[in-house]
């Protein structure tokens, strides 16, 4: 068990808390202290919350400029490509991502969901499972590897079956995010390439780690709900790399969703959990039932979610342990 070095204060349990990030928060704020180059992992997965969560650009409902995003990455001396969004408006209904890199490290950080997004929430609501091609063989091509595969390889294995709202979603920006990759990894053979995100963020990470044969990437999710069925799992365990860390604050409801009765897994199923006093040990999504979490999380919230007015509102403490800066405050406590 990993105990917190200290006790950053948290947000109050509100509705704004869980879907937006903090009006005021430093992101990257002890980047220098704590470089990613070397770093251990719990280390290496606060960098990656802090790009989680800058990746939805916004302080509180207002919208970064785009100085103001590169400011911030800038403090940990990463440069950042916006992908997704249209030409104009990267925050436009959509996938959005950002690729943000030095020579050293690249971190792929995709967005979560958005509440004033629907897309977004057809993505999360489409549950139905849909086949997922390996994609791997085709990863290191010049040109994007969907449509590109070897139908050899799917007559003799397993299929995997993933969350189709989640498919759709990746793939809105699947070009962008295997060019972006692509054109790092040939230029910097050696470096790290951490793919990272909260919630339905997180689900596109995994998704994306899974279509890369890449030796050097890793895998840090946070919040994350389940994204395909044990052969997914099966698939994303088999990459090499250097490390997959699914991070899963207390009783965060989302990571019981879809249920495991609907032929979903977890990946990986092992996890790393903080407890409520911000303690981190080995666990398992086990800690409580899927429907006893969900129970308890819909019960609790309030009778409306429409109009800003809500956002002041008690949330449901499983609710709320999904927020974005509970994961960021609780990291670099550790480190």
């Amino acid at each position: 068990m990993i105990e917190p070095i200290r006790h950053t204060p948290l947000l109050p349990g509100t509705l704004r808390n869980l879907f937006y990030p903090p009006d005021a928060y430093r992101y990257f704020a002890r980047a220098a202290e704590v470089p990613f180059v070397g770093a251990n992992p719990i280390a290496k997965a606060a960098w990656a919350a802090d790009a989680s969560m800058l990746s939805y650009g916004r302080y509180g409902q207002r919208l970064m400029s785009d100085v103001e995003l590169e400011e911030n990455f800038g403090r940990a001396k990463l440069r950042v490509i916006k992908i997704g969004g249209t030409p104009g408006d990267w925050n436009a209904h959509g996938t959005q991502a950002a690729f943000a890199y030095c020579d050293e490290v690249a971190i792929m950080a995709f967005r979560g969901t958005e509440r004033d997004d629907p897309d977004d929430v057809l993505s999360d609501a489409d549950l139905f499972l849909s086949h997922e091609p390996d994609y791997r063989q085709a990863a290191q091509d010049a040109t994007p590897a969907l449509g590109h595969l070897g139908m050899v390889a799917h007559l003799f294995s397993e299929p995997c079956l993933v969350h189709r709202g989640f498919q759709r979603a990746l793939n809105q920006v699947w070009k962008e995010v295997h060019a972006e990759v692509g054109a790092y990894r040939r230029q910097h053979p050696e470096a790290e390439i951490c793919m990272t995100g909260h919630s339905l963020g997180a689900a596109l990470a995994v998704m994306s780690f899974s279509r890369f044969g890449d030796g050097g990437m890793s895998l840090y999710t946070f919040g994350c709900p389940r994204v395909g069925d044990a052969a997914f799992r099966d698939r994303v365990l088999s990459n090499p790399g250097r490390g997959i860390y699914r991070f899963v604050n207390y009783n965060d409801a989302v990571t019981h969703v879809p249920t495991e009765s609907l032929l979903y897994r977890q990946t990986p199923a092992e996890c790393q959990r903080f407890d409520e006093d911000g303690n981190l040990d080995t666990g398992d999504d086990t800690f409580r039932g899927d429907a006893d979490a969900l129970r308890t999380a819909v019960e609790g919230l309030p009778g409306t979610l429409k109009g800003d007015s809500v956002l002041d509102a008690a949330a449901p403490p499983s609710v709320v342990d999904h927020s974005p800066a509970r994961y960021c405050f609780r990291l670099w406590d550790c480190v």
